[in-house]
């Protein structure tokens, strides 16, 4: 698995481009929801969005993302990052499926369904 995460190409939203080591990549900035949009218009592989509070936020509110897959550990650490960045718009969403694996973690993958109505 770990020959084909690094001969994968990663797109990389980031501040300091000249952080960018791990290839192939490419930087997805300044637009990064033009960027997206156009990467997503492209015949490929599914896209993956790991561990970005802010940058998860920013593809939900531009309605970009076709799913969220949300893993619970029953561990709590009671501190920490926030799972979505403050200011991130209420959103609805479907479930689609639900696993637990043998070591207690449950796998939820939702549908986004648009803004949540109230």
């Amino acid at each position: 698995m770990a020959d084909r995460l690094n001969a994968a190409k990663k797109y990389v939203v980031t501040h300091r481009p000249e952080s960018l080591e791990w290839g192939p990549f490419e930087g997805v900035v300044p637009d990064t929801v033009e960027n997206i949009r156009r990467i997503k218009s492209q015949d490929g592989t599914d896209l993956l969005l790991m561990g970005s509070s802010t940058l998860t936020s920013t593809v939900l509110e531009h309605g970009l993302a076709d799913e969220v897959v949300l893993l619970v550990d029953p561990v709590l650490l009671g501190t920490g990052k926030r799972l979505f960045a403050e200011g991130t718009p209420a959103r609805a969403f479907e479930l689609g499926s639900t696993t637990a694996t043998a070591t207690g973690i449950v796998v939820n993958s939702y549908k986004p369904v648009g803004p949540l109505k109230s």
